[in-house]
């Protein structure tokens, strides 16, 4: 039987205000109610609370005012806590080290363990929640599918998954098909045609190990890896890699990412900060030395509504960074106005842009060689390349605007 609780009356609720418009903010157990500072997950729920999972307790953070969860003022039964997740009512899902999986509605505390629930393990790595708002959880012992009554186990016996430790998931809005990255054992898929499997042998993923999973409005799937840097998944087509050979990524030792609202993909490093993606092989790295950041070793990080980035670090708490003041501009191109298409492409391929002026295009292969191109101007805000002469494969497009603004996308040419 599922054991519910009522959250102590003794929860420490303090107000804590941010002072002025800055870039960085650090929070951290000296000048904040933080409880750890080692944060290892962050979630941003659709209220806009933050909540923050360290070491020694849960806390939540409304921008003004702190709240935090511990054994002993609550009847959260761990204080080290692995992962969040927030669904459409608030509710938030808490992933612990050693005492399984949490539900909090604000009052009630739910717990399912291995002991009472089909829980595969009751270390909780990872969560994520459907449009359906179905739960999945990964756990060091398998995979799991909850619906608030029913469990759906998933494990490398039973589906085609690599390892049974799963490290992140990441789930496609539109149709609910999950994407599976695992300790050592590769990329998993589970979409409507079945599941897929990729590893460093069967395929060119760089990593059998995947740390984080994002999306962007391409349909490339992006995985932080703790070996060989950023990859990119093109649906069924390749793997794109940008490591410090290929580009000039500061680190290959990624541990987690997530993509704000402009479409640049952020990853947290082990030993450099946080790495931002600009362009096609091009990267800016924020640390301990060019930068607020407190540490440099990234444990997670996530972006708000307001495209704020939100950062847990393993020994200098919580970071609050907004780039959009450190870099004084009023804003930022916004990838989604770029449209390419047909995709595939066999003979003709448009890129149009519905705000800005084109200046120039340049195409490069995956391995980073440009290939010389003779688009014609349709319009300043619309070129037309004929693709008959390039061979099958998957290209990047980098878009050069007049404002001097640089985009870039991956095609794929279908000869």
């Amino acid at each position: 039987m599922i054991r519910k609780f009522i959250a102590g009356v003794f929860l420490m609720v303090l107000p804590f205000l941010v002072t002025g418009q800055q870039a960085w903010t650090v929070y951290n157990t000296q000048n904040s109610p933080l409880p750890e500072n080692s944060v290892r997950c962050i979630a941003v729920a659709p209220n806009g609370t933050k909540w923050v999972g360290t070491d020694y307790g849960l806390a939540s953070f409304d921008d003004v005012n702190w709240t935090v969860y511990q054994t002993f003022n609550s009847s959260i039964p761990d204080n080290s806590i692995r992962s969040l997740a927030v669904d459409a009512n608030n509710d938030v899902w808490i992933g612990t080290f050693t005492s399984g999986l949490v539900k909090f509605d604000g009052t009630n505390w739910t717990i399912y363990n291995m002991a009472n629930s089909d829980l595969p393990d009751d270390f909780v790595r990872c969560l994520e929640i459907d449009t359906l708002g179905n739960l999945w959880v990964g756990t060091i012992g398998g995979l799991a599918y909850f619906d608030g009554t029913n469990w759906d186990i998933y494990n490398t016996s039973n589906s085609v998954l690599g390892s049974n430790n799963i490290g992140s998931i990441y789930v496609k809005p539109e149709d609910n098909s999950a994407y599976f990255g695992t300790i050592n054992g590769g990329l998993a898929i589970k979409d409507a045609s079945g599941w897929s499997h990729f590893t460093i042998w069967n395929s060119n993923l760089p990593d059998n190990t995947i740390l984080g999973l994002v999306k962007d409005t391409s349909e490339v799937l992006w995985m932080a890896t703790p070996a060989a840097g950023l990859s990119g998944y093109i649906g069924g087509i390749a793997f794109i890699t940008y490591n410090t050979s290929s580009s000039n990524i500061t680190t290959n030792s990624l541990t987690c990412i997530s993509i704000d609202s402009d479409e640049y993909i952020w990853s947290g490093s082990n030993d450099s900060g946080i790495v931002k993606q600009q362009g096609i092989s091009n990267f800016i790295s924020y640390n301990t030395l060019n930068s607020g950041m407190p540490d440099n070793f990234v444990q997670a990080i996530t972006t708000d509504d307001q495209g704020v980035l939100w950062i847990g670090t393993q020994i200098g708490g919580l970071v609050r960074f907004d780039e959009s003041i450190l870099l004084s501009v009023p804003s930022i191109a916004n990838k989604s106005q770029v449209k390419i298409f047909p995709i595939p492409a066999a003979e003709n391929l448009y890129i149009s842009s519905e705000e800005k002026a084109i200046d120039k295009l340049q195409l490069t292969d995956i391995t980073g060689r440009v290939i010389p191109i003779s688009p014609e101007i349709i319009s300043e805000q619309l070129f037309q390349l004929n693709t008959s002469q390039l061979s099958s494969g998957t290209y990047l497009f980098r878009i050069i605007y007049k404002d001097g603004i640089v985009d870039s996308r991956p095609v794929v040419i279908q000869q």
